[in-house]
């Protein structure tokens, strides 16, 4: 075929698809009605391949140029990835993805609250048996107590207030998170990692309503502990069963292989880490604002494990409807 030859037959395609791109300018492929759409899919692969041919043929660079705009043009209507909707996308994650995904990770929830609970009943028992236990699960951290014995509630109480409450908001929620991630990123060392962060914190925790109750504290401790301190806990132990379910599935990987396993534990272990964010957030500015506040104790208690049951209740009931669940991909 000369040059000549090819432009005579090809002329009538590029001007063809040249008109339907046109067409689009405005509405996009919405313009087009189903001839034209049949068209576009049937005339760009042969346009596309003319580009290389003008090419062959030594065609002018003028319809070199026209050519290549066409087929570009057609690519990007064809071929143009869909526009994320990204609040979209985080609004049906936590609505539907993220609470089915913590139920199909129970297992490893409850496997971490059941570590965490022992813990913290076993060293608040040994504080209440022998209080000098304290030292050794909270060391260095007893002062509000000790460098006064007869601190009561009261002084305690306004001690908290003292602290500026945003910088005080956003160290704390700093600090958690902190605890959180570690819970799960060492659940790479086949979960040994994240049963020490269960471990320690809730043999800290322990210690301190022990010591706070051999004084006679207890309900001042709750009152301070409940109202973030329920929530934030329960967010800790989700992100601590992401860590569980991250070092199982490197030691357990069943019928996959062992990468492969490793890749879908981390996909589960970093959605349901993420899901505990708003947790964080919302028990951070308890802390700040509600916790430090004049609020009757009792109310507080009620407040944070109100909310803590509403979260639970959420995850448990939520995303049952015909949105398609976020599973993992082998």
């Amino acid at each position: 075929m000369t040059p000549a030859r090819f432009l005579e037959t090809r002329a009538k395609a590029w001007n063809r698809l040249e008109a339907i791109v046109s067409k689009t300018s405005k509405k996009g492929v919405r313009a087009l009605d189903d001839k034209e759409l049949h068209e576009l899919t049937r005339l760009y692969p042969a346009v596309a391949i003319d580009v290389a041919r003008a090419r062959m043929y030594n065609i002018d660079p003028m319809t070199q140029k026209r050519i290549n705009q066409i087929a570009i043009s057609a690519h990007g209507l064809l071929y143009r990835r869909k526009n994320v909707r990204y609040l979209q996308t985080i609004w049906e994650f936590f609505c539907y993805g993220y609470p089915r995904l913590f139920r199909r990770l129970w297992p490893y929830i409850t496997l971490a609250t059941v570590l965490f609970v022992i813990c913290i009943l076993g060293s608040y028992v040994s504080t209440q048996v022998k209080p000098s236990n304290a030292y050794i699960f909270v060391p260095g951290q007893l002062d509000l107590t000790d460098e006064d014995p007869g601190v009561s509630g009261k002084d305690i109480s306004e001690r908290f207030r003292r602290i500026p409450k945003p910088p005080m908001a956003a160290g704390i929620m700093a600090n958690n998170i902190s605890v959180a991630f570690k819970a799960f990123a060492l659940g790479i060392t086949a979960g040994i990692g994240t049963c020490y962060v269960i471990i320690f914190n809730s043999m800290v925790l322990g210690g301190f309503a022990g010591h706070f109750s051999n004084h006679g504290l207890a309900y001042e401790f709750w009152s301070f502990i409940a109202p973030h301190g329920v929530l934030e806990i329960f967010a800790i132990l989700v992100s601590a069963a992401a860590g569980l379910r991250l070092g199982l599935s490197l030691v357990l990987p069943g019928e996959l292989k062992r990468s492969a396993s490793l890749r879908v534990g981390a996909q589960d272990a970093v959605l349901l880490v993420l899901g505990t964010i708003p947790m964080f957030i919302i028990a951070g500015f308890i802390e700040g604002f509600v916790t430090p506040s004049y609020i009757p104790g009792a109310m507080k208690i009620i407040l944070g494990v109100t909310i803590t049951l509403l979260t639970i209740a959420y995850l448990i009931l939520a995303g049952r409807s015909s949105l398609p669940d976020i599973k993992s991909k082998s």
